[in-house]
């Protein structure tokens, strides 16, 4: 009986580090032909992502991540994001990027958003590199 429960106990031990270690998802690799697509059909209309160029209706999204948000030099942001202390990272750029208006209540960006986690994840991919 003892034998038994030390069994299950090692057992229950064991799976549950295999668990902690191992990843429930890898991440997806980083599709930069991707997210140049899906810059270029979702974002482009209002955006650029070319250093030196200057804003369009929305800012320039060279060197977004990092930045402030809200924080483009000689751009006007709407209070909802001129307001806010945070700066764009990998996470808070797939949030706003899947639904603007519910991550930051109150923005000027008229666009929905991408639904699809890989297609952000490239978009992301994309702006990393400009």
């Amino acid at each position: 009986m003892m034998r038994a429960a030390l069994a299950l106990i090692g057992f229950a031990v064991a799976t549950a580090t295999a668990a902690a270690t191992t990843p429930a998802a890898a991440a997806p690799a980083c599709n930069v032909e991707r997210g140049a697509r899906a810059f270029e059909t979702k974002c482009a209309m209002c955006h650029t992502a070319e250093r030196g160029q200057g804003h369009m209706l929305g800012p320039n999204l060279s060197r977004v991540l990092g930045r402030r948000i809200g924080g483009a030099e000689g751009f006007r942001y709407s209070p909802a994001l001129s307001n806010s202390a945070a700066a764009w990272d990998e996470k808070t750029l797939d949030l706003f990027l899947k639904s603007p208006a519910e991550a930051m209540p109150g923005t000027a960006m008229p666009f929905t958003g991408i639904k699809n986690a890989d297609e952000r994840a490239a978009a992301v991919c994309y702006l990393k590199g400009k």
